[in-house]
């Protein structure tokens, strides 16, 4: 799988990330439906809107930790960024940092990372 992450627009060529690996790709959509109690009535009236955006986790694996520490300075700015994924274009977004963003070594080998994001999928700008 070919994993691409670009702060969107890409200021110069240090604003790009490859993990080696998505370890893992959770996501949620929030039903954004309003159901109102009305008086006299048993059952709520809904008003129904479409669910939002996409929202969850990425974690990303690096094979050692300068690569690891980058991903994750990038990760810290104040951008958007482009997801591609050339295996599962389903996974293609583009997002902002809505949560934590943290970086681990990994307790079996000792030599990789791992980042997971916190991400909210945005609209282009």
């Amino acid at each position: 799988m070919a994993t691409t992450i670009t702060q969107s627009p890409a200021p110069d060529a240090t604003a790009v990330t490859r993990p080696l690996l998505v370890l893992g790709y959770e996501t949620t959509w929030t039903a954004r439906t309003v159901l109102h109690d009305v008086i006299g009535t048993a059952v709520p009236v809904p008003t129904l809107r479409a669910a939002g955006t996409r929202s969850g986790t990425l974690s990303l694996l690096y094979s050692d930790e300068a690569l690891a520490v980058a991903a994750a300075q990038l990760h810290r700015k104040a951008a958007r960024f482009q997801l591609t994924d050339t295996d599962r274009p389903s996974v293609n977004m583009l997002y902002v940092c809505s949560g934590t963003i943290s970086l681990s070594l990994d307790p079996e080998t000792l030599t990789i990372w791992i980042l997971d994001v916190e991400y909210s999928e945005v609209n282009p700008a």
